[in-house]
């Protein structure tokens, strides 16, 4: 399946639109909110990654624009970031490129909990999140599939095999990376694949699970697939993206919608939160070359 972006949380004037239907043309004026302050946006996620731990993390920082604009979201450069864990850590981001923030000594511990602080614009915000530990992949392997009515697309899909931990709740979302390009189509109804909680599989093993089952992988194409641990309260946040249909091109932040509530307050003006989301999370990483 394959929906029309959804563009929410955009602010500009007035305008009109024209449609001829049956050889006349009529005119509807639409009323657009005056264009208004832009919002921050958090793009944040400290990661353990099991495989292969390291200090590097990166927050990406942007702002929300006019409503008819087609461009790549403005970069809130010049922004203070600072991450704290609950040990007494201190971990300063430093600016990289503009709007992205960016440290080299923050290895992640699972159960810990991280604080984000940034001062931008005048104005401070902040988060926390608690790490979470993820069960591994165990095994990524292609399953070849050829076009038919319900499959659009001919070629290999990537599939895994993980053993859901018993006893607690356990929260995931995937992401696939194609060549290096992190793909997620702006699909609603892969809102239940790439998003999903273990209530009904809760200390099973898992075999033949494929995440994005609408991209089809040709020969000599690496793939990897990013199995990272949620809270509930991140669960929900991602769910609800997806059900909008405001992903964009790969990125969940990149067309923020304004009535999904994230976790990032605002601490000078509490009545304009900042859009998207802090998390932590350790992640399990699988790579393989389509055969």
């Amino acid at each position: 399946m394959r929906a029309r972006r959804a563009w929410i949380g955009r602010a500009g004037g007035a305008v009109a639109l024209s449609a001829a239907i049956f050889g006349c043309e009529r005119v509807v004026d639409v009323e657009i909110p005056a264009p208004a302050e832009p919002r921050l946006v958090v793009e944040g996620r400290i990661e353990r990654v099991l495989e292969a731990p390291s200090g590097d993390q990166r927050i990406r920082l942007t702002t929300t624009d006019a409503f008819f604009s087609n461009r790549e979201p403005p970069p809130a450069a010049g922004a203070l970031v600072v991450v704290s864990d609950d040990a007494g850590g201190i971990f300063p981001f430093a600016e990289s490129a503009p709007g992205l923030y960016t440290a080299t000594d923050l290895e992640a511990v699972v159960g810990r909990t991280y604080s984000l602080e940034v001062e931008w614009n005048g104005e401070t915000f902040a988060a926390s999140a608690m790490l979470r530990g993820v069960p591994p992949i165990d095994s990524l392997y292609f399953v070849f599939e050829e076009e038919t009515v319900i499959v659009e697309e001919e070629g290999f899909r990537a599939t895994i095999d993980f053993s859901d931990p018993a006893g607690r709740e356990n929260y995931y979302l995937w992401e696939q990376l194609v060549d290096g390009v992190n793909i997620i189509p702006p699909d609603p109804g892969n809102a239940f694949n790439l998003v999903s909680a273990d209530e009904f599989y809760d200390g099973r093993r898992i075999v033949g699970f494929q995440p994005n089952d609408e991209v089809a992988l040709q020969t000599g194409q690496r793939a990897t697939v990013r199995q990272i641990a949620l809270s509930r309260e991140a669960h929900d946040f991602y769910l609800t993206l997806f059900e909008q249909n405001a992903l964009g091109s790969g990125n969940p932040f990149s067309i923020p919608p304004a009535n999904v509530r994230g976790n990032v307050r605002n601490l000078s003006r509490p009545d304009r939160p900042a859009l998207g989301f802090f998390e932590a999370a350790e992640v399990s990483v699988a790579e393989a070359v389509v055969p």
